[in-house]
């Protein structure tokens, strides 16, 4: 099991270029353990970014004839069985064992804070990280994006790391998509809200999915700990607000602390107890000033001064995809940004009008799996109201599959025109749509390219031919 987790010891984790996969090869090698991995593509920015720390990305066929009996594979919930990597190390004999059971065993060695929700955990628990390290508490920061211009995500272990409760401080991005949010038992969970989404590991019910929730504050609560929810999110009010050791934040005045966001100068006004702080952030919008907040809350519960936090979170650079600017010069202003769920694209929009009033907003969409454009299909038409053009481009797959991939997309498609009409741009090749872009580039437009899949490629791209370099932080 991984209790033997040690200084010494051999893993090779299997698609080690997705977002969690690379955090935990990094933060494996930091404590000691020889890391290696492999991927479909082992020559991308993120096999790059493993290699310059020593960390070896190969390719799947060559990892797969490359295995070693006394390596522990690694996998995520990502990798089925099939895999040839997953099944050559089946055929040799490998320990195998699931990301989050690693993760798990990591986790309980430190002060857990552990941020879950089905909107928000990145950024959340990015700031959480950020303000952390500031104020000098030292922590592992285990999430699935980066922090821009910061690298002290892992920093080593020794007798005079700051510690709570006698453990080291370790900020954790949770995962319900595949339930392995309900492995970890936090001093410290945030709930920052319940929407329907992943459903196919609950059985395809939302209800489903609101106990496992309640499971994860019922074992964040059996360890003594507090439970820090939104409670904007009917769901997580109900699931939090009787819990002994709690904190509800949100927009509203019932809370314990709360967010009166001001649209106009995309600022906002913190209310905790008898503290009443003006925020201002170059990364603000309605709902970053409310993760903002929640993140200020568990730096309290971890024992910092929230007033401090609060004066320090001003100066959170960003998340890499979250409303991450690759290019702002009179070429043109583009922006990228991760958003997938209709209820994530519907907000990340509202920041891009309040940061960027007046302006008009060209959006280029690229859905993210087959199964939660299935879902929320009657979401992304209402979700993109409002924008001036829209490109959409077809469902990234993700690894799913389905009989008629046309058919999902042509049926979204229609659900988008029936909202923005004539604003939704007939389907188009790659070099037409730089062509149309570069047409908008300048003046009234912000060009923002949305969605986790391959479109990342697509906005880096773009920026590139408009400012004659790649200019990504």
């Amino acid at each position: 099991m991984a209790e033997n987790v040690q200084p010494g010891m051999r893993v090779f984790l299997v698609g080690i270029c997705g977002a969690g996969m690379s955090s935990l090869a990094l933060l494996l090698q930091g404590m000691g353990v020889r890391v290696r991995g492999s991927d479909l593509v082992n020559d991308s920015r993120e096999a790059r970014r493993l290699a310059e720390h020593g960390i070896d990305v190969l390719s799947e066929a060559v990892a797969a004839s490359q295995l070693e009996s006394d390596e522990i594979l690694v996998r995520s919930s990502a990798i089925s069985p099939e895999n040839r990597v997953y099944a050559a190390a089946q055929a040799c004999g490998m320990q195998i064992l699931h990301r989050s059971d690693v993760l798990a065993q990591i986790a309980s060695r430190h002060f857990l804070i552990a941020v879950a929700g089905t909107h928000g955990k990145t950024t959340t628990t990015g700031m959480i990280g950020y303000v952390l390290a500031q104020l000098g508490l030292v922590p592992t920061i285990y999430v699935g994006g980066r922090i821009l211009g910061f690298d002290e995500l892992f920093p080593p272990y020794g007798p005079g790391r700051p510690s709570v409760n006698g453990r080291p401080v370790m900020v954790l991005e949770t995962d319900e998509s595949d339930r392995s949010f309900l492995k970890f038992h936090p001093d410290v969970g945030i709930v920052t809200n319940v929407d329907e989404d992943h459903l196919g590991a609950y059985g395809g019910s939302f209800q489903q999915l609101v106990r496992a929730f309640e499971q994860f504050c019922l074992q964040t609560e059996q360890c003594g700990g507090t439970v820090i929810g939104c409670g904007d999110d009917p769901q997580v009010q109900r699931i939090v607000q009787d819990l002994p050791r709690r904190v509800l934040y949100g927009s509203g005045g019932s809370g314990d602390a709360s967010v009166r966001y001001d649209a106009a100068t995309n600022t906002a006004i913190i209310l905790r107890a008898d503290q009443t702080q003006t925020l201002a952030m170059d990364h603000g919008g309605r709902v970053a000033y409310l993760n903002a907040l929640a993140a200020c809350l568990a730096c309290e519960a971890a024992g910092a001064e929230f007033g401090e936090a609060v004066r320090v979170i001003a100066g959170f650079p960003g998340m890499e995809r979250r409303m991450q600017v690759l290019s702002d010069s009179t070429n043109g202003l583009v922006v990228t940004d991760h958003a997938d769920h209709p209820t994530e694209i519907r907000a990340s929009l509202e920041a891009v009008r309040a940061r960027y009033p007046g302006m008009r907003v060209v959006l280029v969409l690229q859905p993210h799996r087959y199964s939660r454009v299935a879902s929320c299909m009657d979401g992304y038409g209402p979700a993109v109201e409002g924008v001036s053009r829209i490109f959409l481009l077809d469902i990234f797959p993700a690894g799913e599959q389905i009989d008629d991939p046309a058919r999902l997309n042509a049926a979204l498609r229609d659900s988008v025109r029936q909202a923005v009409g004539s604003a939704l741009e007939p389907r188009m090749p790659v070099e037409q749509l730089f062509q149309e872009l570069r047409g908008l580039a300048g003046g009234e437009h912000v060009i923002v390219f949305m969605g986790p899949g391959d479109v990342n490629g697509l906005a880096l791209t773009f920026a590139a031919l408009l400012t004659g370099s790649n200019t990504v932080q």
